[in-house]
């Protein structure tokens, strides 16, 4: 039955392309002005003529898609309406004086239709607006005959769907090619009077299709639809280019394309991070050319190697969402990324997450413990370090010795609103490990650190003669323990050095947990602990370990709120109150 249909149309087909040239002078001759036409058009319900966008082969329209209808002119333009974009059924308007034909084809092109034979024009090049999925219209070629005001297209041919993942952002000069083995450009004849019309590939010139294209954002994927004749085709390559630089080139062999078979691929251009539209294959080779940039991760990365930034680097790691991780198994790769001394980091918007495991190679046989046997931290600061709204993360379980960020003789580390740094497995978040020359300065400006100690101020000699310089300031954050012995938010501790050098400056922040000073060794002299603002969560908010009398010289307070009475470090002019069950510092004299 369907077989007898269509031949009946084909012969109303014939009748309508003898007698056209007649019929459209007619219909011309009375059209004196410029008329907006209409036109609904669909796709034939047979599934053998559905070829679409979707991996179901699902048809729809597209905002901006254009039709040709045949007229005693040629072929005249007609425009989607904008609220049939994605639906299966749409209507379609131009504005022409001539009456429409009997035909229809999409999209609207350089076609011509002479005898019943369709030369139809397959384009050489196109051009994007936009790379996302479903957005681009160029959909197999499709042809039909007008009924009234309703048309019902039949594929022609097919297409090929590449699908590109992690396009690096670049210019407007970016490009995806296509080459085939066949023809697949220029002009195609299809036999309307044939019960199926189709166009076919051959061995003529004509074998690639260029796509221009922009892209202004890192890691983005983009498809691209290229209509394709029918045939087989002994290999096919998809080529992203940026300029003259080659992104990724993939070959796939022995492709037959039919109107019930489109075919689909991806291609994924492998890099790890860019710089300014370079891209880089290792984020290492990346923070190696930086030079005061931005390098752009622009996947989640597992490391087979820790991450050094050399000496004189000064750059901003934007992560961009994504996670950088590492897992250590010995000592010679016990951190995810030492910032070297003269280098200058900033970290920003991603995350950084490192765990130490056993085995090495002393630890985790049988019978011993399941942590490793050495220290370990997701970043070793030797440098200049600002984290910016990123999140660090150390996942070494505790019983050994584990820090999120490890700052040494020299290093200066500033931690900015929204960063979290989280020890996890229950160590130390933040160290600063100094027994000789060289200050150490920590300023925690907001986010959150939590850790067993949220910061430990280490001095590391047993040397009495030396006092490392070694500052932590605080104006905003949070600072939490985790230890629920101690509670310890800040611990400042001593091997032997003298601890004169040390000074903690808080004027902001939460503290859930005391500041603790003077542990270890060496009591002669105690830090400096200025206090003018914060909220201290701790059972006593701070304390020394050290002599009474000197604590009172050594520590100053002028503001913040605590749960003990501070009142005997209040300072001069200011009194502590007790105000919604809290004691609070400010100035004036004692009610």
């Amino acid at each position: 039955m369907k077989r007898t249909l269509y031949i009946i149309m084909a012969g109303s087909m014939f009748l309508a392309f003898s007698c056209q040239k007649a019929e459209f002078k007619d219909y011309s001759a009375h059209e004196d002005t410029m008329q907006r036409k209409s036109l609904t058009v669909g796709v034939a319900e047979e599934s053998e003529s559905r070829v679409g966008f979707d991996t179901d082969n699902s048809f729809y329209w597209h905002k901006g898609d254009k039709i040709g209808v045949i007229t005693s002119s040629g072929f005249k333009e007609m425009v989607l309406n904008d609220q049939y974009h994605r639906q299966s059924s749409g209507v379609f308007t131009g504005v022409f004086e001539e009456d429409m034909g009997d035909y229809v084809v999409y999209p609207y092109g350089s076609h011509v239709l002479e005898n019943g034979q369709l030369k139809y024009i397959l384009p050489a090049s196109y051009t994007y607006a936009t790379i996302e999925d479903g957005q681009n219209s160029f959909n197999p070629p499709m042809a039909g005959l007008i009924n009234g005001s309703t048309a019902q297209l039949r594929h022609l041919g097919s297409f090929f769907k590449i699908s590109v993942t992690n396009i690096p952002a670049g210019g407007d000069d970016m490009k995806f090619i296509l080459t085939a083995d066949k023809r697949i450009t220029g002009e195609f004849i299809a036999d309307m009077y044939s019960e199926t019309p189709v166009i076919t590939t051959d061995d003529a010139d004509g074998n690639t299709v260029t796509i221009n294209f922009s892209n202004m954002l890192s890691g983005t994927t983009g498809t691209f639809y290229i209509p394709a004749p029918l045939g087989t085709y002994a290999s096919i390559t998809a080529e992203v280019l940026d300029g003259e630089e080659t992104l990724v080139s993939k070959t796939w062999n022995d492709q037959t394309v039919s109107r019930m078979t489109p075919k689909r691929g991806t291609v994924g251009v492998e890099y790890a991070a860019e710089i300014d539209g370079t891209i880089f294959g290792t984020l290492q080779d990346a923070l190696d050319a930086a030079d005061n940039q931005t390098v752009t991760v622009v996947k989640d990365i597992d490391l087979d190697a820790p991450l050094v930034v050399a000496s004189g680097k000064t750059f901003v790691l934007d992560l961009n969402g994504k996670t950088v991780s590492d897992i250590s198994t010995s000592a010679a790769t016990s951190y995810l990324m030492n910032v070297k001394s003269g280098a200058d980091v900033t970290v920003k918007n991603g995350t950084l997450t490192f765990a130490a495991t056993t085995p090495d190679t002393e630890w985790g046989e049988d019978g011993l413990p399941d942590y490793p046997g050495y220290a370990n931290n997701t970043i070793r600061n030797d440098g200049t370090l600002t984290i910016e709204n990123a999140v660090l993360e150390n996942k070494t379980r505790k019983g050994g010795a584990s820090y999120v960020i490890d700052n040494y003789a020299g290093a200066k580390l500033t931690v900015n609103e929204g960063s979290v740094l989280n020890q996890s497995g229950g160590d130390i978040a933040v160290r600063m490990f100094n027994g000789s020359a060289g200050a150490i300065d920590v300023t925690i400006n907001g986010g959150t650190v939590i850790g067993y100690r949220a910061v430990w101020i280490q001095l590391a000699s047993s040397n009495t003669a030396v006092a490392p310089v070694m500052r932590l300031t605080v104006t905003g954050g949070t600072l939490t323990s985790i230890d629920q012995t101690y509670n310890q938010a800040v611990y400042s501790y001593s091997y032997g050095n003298d601890m004169k050098n040390v000074l903690v400056n808080v004027s902001g922040g939460t503290f859930n947990g005391d500041i603790a000073l003077t542990g270890g060794a060496n009591k002669t002299n105690i830090e400096t602990l200025n206090i003018s603002g914060g909220t201290f969560n701790g059972a006593w908010g701070f304390y020394s370990y050290g002599d009474y009398a000197k604590s009172l010289e050594t520590i100053t307070v002028t503001g913040g709120t605590f749960l003990e009475d501070p009142a005997d470090y209040v300072a001069d002019g200011y009194v502590a109150v007790m105000e919604d069950d809290r004691w609070r510092v400010r100035l004036g004299q004692a009610e």
